[in-house]
């Protein structure tokens, strides 16, 4: 009785602080965004085809509206890490989140015709005679902005949703050729980065990668990180697809920093959050065998295909600022020869700068994921933008210093925001031909 009691103490205890925690994050969110609210209604109301006085219903359905979405918010928000949360709360947070940022992003025009008001009205303060200016001159600028507001919020909005229904599902294959020794001189290899797998709302579009990668039977397939959001059990249900990705010589993984279960808020300064930590990790690592992936933890395979050889390096999670850095380069490498190319597989593309490069070990070719160039973006030619570079100066595609290259995998899934714009979820196809003498 007495350890029941306890128990059902602890449990309400960790609820509460849970919903303390979820309080005490929301709150100033939802009050942000009522705010924005109040500030979009008064452009709303003077600029519709009606006047809100002779259609009333038109101030209940616009707050109505919101009340729906902000609840809509916090309930996606407060249950993203629910087991019991339907999937398609995923595509709903989307949305939601979506339509805020459209409703801040028509707030710019609006508040930039009320610092013009605010100006010319200190202005006027000081001017001995008033400043004449016409009905027509003001209603003309008032109504320029304000349109302006309501375009700029439903192209977002129109791009984002665009994104979520259609974008996130576009797969689109880059095709890669790198000079490499004779000796693997038409080698294929598909790589492939960041499923997030709990970020999917059903099989098809795995199923869909899967025939995507298979069409193009490639020698040896690799996988990069971050199979999964946070949990291992997220990829429960795609194991018997995955595990049709076909492969002459092989098919290899890495963990990205999703996959250790780190943002799940367990603490692994105790015991008992440590051993659940642990079971977590030892049930992914699972994962990775049934789906027959040769998962690389800090260790390297030598390759040999047709009499010719290459090591395969994969070391765990290492990224600059505060990304986990389980990752050993020095122990991934040990006991292999010099002279024999390589190709290093590292989740994060800012290893590079800051580890692989630097090593006295020639690491002929890395290849990374997890900047998703920020699922957003323009790619136009060889013209490409995206706010990922601003972070990660290797933020996607080829690149070269030196002897070293670096190839940054788009990601297939997505995290976050349900979508992509610009930014196609991508396949790399790499082949390596012989380099003239």
């Amino acid at each position: 009785y007495v350890l029941g009691l306890v128990d059902k103490r602890t449990y309400f205890y960790t609820l509460f602080m849970t919903m303390n925690k979820i309080l005490y994050n929301l709150i100033p969110f939802c009050v942000f965004f009522i705010a924005v609210d109040f500030y979009f209604w008064q452009a709303f109301k003077n600029n519709f085809l009606f006047s809100v006085k002779d259609m009333p219903a038109l101030r209940w359905l616009y707050w109505l509206t919101s009340l729906i979405v902000i609840s809509l918010l916090v309930y996606t928000i407060s249950s993203y890490q629910s087991t019991d949360a339907p999937k398609y709360l995923i595509v709903v947070r989307a949305f939601v989140i979506s339509f805020y940022i459209a409703k801040i992003l028509a707030c710019f025009p609006l508040l930039l015709d009320d610092l013009l008001r605010i100006f010319k009205w200190i202005f006027s303060l000081f001017q001995s005679t008033p400043v004449i200016d016409s009905d027509a001159t003001k209603i003309s600028r008032s109504s320029f902005l304000k349109n302006l507001s309501f375009l700029t919020g439903s192209l977002f909005f129109g791009i984002m949703s665009w994104g979520i229904i259609i974008g996130r599902f576009n797969y689109k294959k880059h095709r890669v050729k790198i000079k490499w020794p004779e000796n693997l001189n038409g080698l294929k290899i598909i790589q492939i980065s960041d499923f997030h797998l709990g970020s999917f709302t059903s099989t098809a579009p795995v199923e869909d990668i899967v025939e995507l990668i298979n069409q193009e039977e490639a020698d040896i397939v690799v996988f990069t990180g971050d199979l999964v959001n946070n949990n291992y059990w997220e990829a429960d249900e795609f194991i018997p697809h995955l595990v049709n990705i076909k492969a002459k010589h092989g098919k290899f993984s890495i963990m990205g920093n999703h996959d250790y279960g780190d943002y799940l808020g367990i603490d692994k300064r105790t015991d008992a959050g440590l051993k659940k930590w642990e079971s977590n990790l030892t049930n992914f690592h699972n994962i990775h065998k049934q789906i027959g992936f040769d998962l690389l933890l800090n260790e390297h395979r030598i390759i040999e295909i047709e009499g010719s050889t290459f090591n395969l390096v994969g070391v765990e999670n290492w990224g600059a600022g505060g990304f986990s850095k389980y990752g050993d380069f020095q122990k991934s490498i040990a006991g292999l020869d010099i002279n024999n190319t390589s190709i290093l597989l590292s989740h994060d593309p800012s290893h590079w700068d800051a580890e692989v490069r630097k090593q006295s070990f020639p690491i002929e070719l890395q290849l990374s994921g997890h900047t998703h160039g920020m699922q957003f973006g323009i790619e136009l030619g060889s013209f490409k933008w995206s706010p990922a570079k601003y972070r990660y100066p290797q933020w996607a595609g080829l690149h070269t210093k030196g002897k070293h290259k670096l190839y940054v995998n788009r990601g297939i899934g997505h995290l976050g925001y349900a979508g992509r714009v610009g930014i196609h979820p991508e396949i790399t196809i790499i082949n390596l031909y012989a380099a003239k003498a």
